[in-house]
């Protein structure tokens, strides 16, 4: 079911790093070469020249070819066939393997070089990669055994039968190991994404019912509540902070005659487009919310009232300008009130003054922002 996350793992960098500890095992093979060579090969009388060309230098070219032209398919393919380059480490393994087994068939033990390629497959977890390793290296060691020993003299071959059971048994275990690494590993990714993905729709319900309760759902804007809320700990921050804090209040003007006058589905559709002025107009750190039925109002955080003011200015001037379809010849407005934070005023007086202003643009013909104006005198009676 979940198969298909495996590919947001990087595996060309897997390849990579894979043909770098194949280039790894070339030169510590080299290395052991060089140094058995001295160790037995010297004190034992062997040609030099013939010992260090079939154990040394044949070896290793075999390998630096290998490699080299390995890491030149990789680089030609890696874009195009990334699958193809699973198994092409998988066979370089095996070609490595097979390499150095050529050199040494008279140690039993060099035979267990083949389970490398197996238990590399394990890499990409994938069923098709494992059973091509196993397939391959088994198919290789048999006609190895069958085709090339019988022609060394039997001095030379000390493999027997018991050795080839012994190594089919630890490349068949192999692959059974590798099998069941990769079903469990598909287990731990499908309990991984399956809680994953639970955790991350309850996430999603619980931010959907976080929105949903602070928000307006006909206009968009923040809600009555939560509008107190935020002003409450803005008020806190811009004294903490010391940061400029403005509110404006706006209410639409003869917002009951539209009513009465169109209908109250006209009337929605009044909201709807003012409150869709303010959100054009309004930043990312300002919070606008509907706390009544025609009534507005905007924080405006880091925003001294004479900011705030131009911003309410738009808003009320892109509001007169809307028309509305089949009531072309109607233009509609709000009057507003603005009023600038201190240090010491209260929410409520805040609130209370904003409002007070909007008041004065009602009382003054209507469709105007007016901001809040006050004595030093009154100030010091409100500290």
């Amino acid at each position: 079911m979940y198969k298909d996350k495996l590919e947001v793992i990087e595996f060309e960098k897997w390849n990579k790093k894979i043909l770098n500890v194949y280039w790894i095992i070339a030169l510590i093979s080299l290395i052991t070469e060089v140094i058995i060579y001295f160790l037995v090969a010297v004190p034992r009388g062997h040609n030099n020249f013939a010992y260090i060309a079939s154990f040394i230098i044949r070896p290793a070219i075999c390998n630096l070819i290998l490699l080299s032209v390995s890491e030149i398919i990789n680089k030609l393919i890696k874009d195009k066939h990334k699958e193809g380059v699973k198994y092409l480490i998988v066979l370089v393994g095996t070609l490595m393997a097979f390499n150095l087994v050529l050199v040494h068939f008279s140690v039993s033990m060099i035979y267990t070089l083949f389970l490398l390629p197996i238990m590399l497959s394990v890499n990409y977890g994938s069923h098709k990669i494992a059973r091509f390793a196993i397939v391959l290296n088994v198919t290789i060691y048999i006609l190895f055994v069958i085709l090339y020993l019988p022609t060394k003299p039997p001095g030379e071959v000390s493999h027997s039968l018991t050795d080839v059971v012994t190594t089919l048994s630890a490349m068949i275990s192999a692959a059974l190991i590798v099998r069941s690494f990769i079903n469990r590993t598909d287990e731990i990714i499908n309990t991984f994404m399956s809680v994953y993905e639970s955790e991350r729709d309850l996430a999603f319900k619980n931010f959907a019912m976080e929105y949903n309760s602070r928000i307006e759902p006909f206009t968009g804007l923040y809600n009555h509540k939560t509008f107190y809320e935020y002003l409450k700990n803005l008020i806190e921050q811009s004294e903490n902070f010391n940061f400029p804090l403005s509110l404006a209040v706006m209410d639409i003007d003869n917002f009951k005659k539209v009513n009465d006058t169109y209908g109250h589905s006209f009337g929605d559709e009044v909201i709807k487009a003012f409150a869709d002025i303010i959100k054009a107009n309004t930043g990312t750190d300002d919070y606008a919310a509907r706390y009544g039925g025609e009534e507005f109002a905007i924080i405006f955080p880091d925003k001294d009232k004479h900011k705030a003011f131009e911003i309410v200015e738009a808003i009320r001037k892109q509001f007169n300008e809307k028309v509305f379809e089949g009531k072309e010849n109607e233009r509609f407005s709000f009057s507003a009130g603005i009023r600038e934070h201190y240090k010491g005023l209260s929410m409520e007086d805040f609130f209370t003054q904003a409002d007070a202003a909007l008041y004065v643009s009602k009382s003054a013909g209507k469709n105007r922002t007016t901001i809040y104006e006050e004595t030093e005198d009154s100030k010091k009676d409100n500290l």
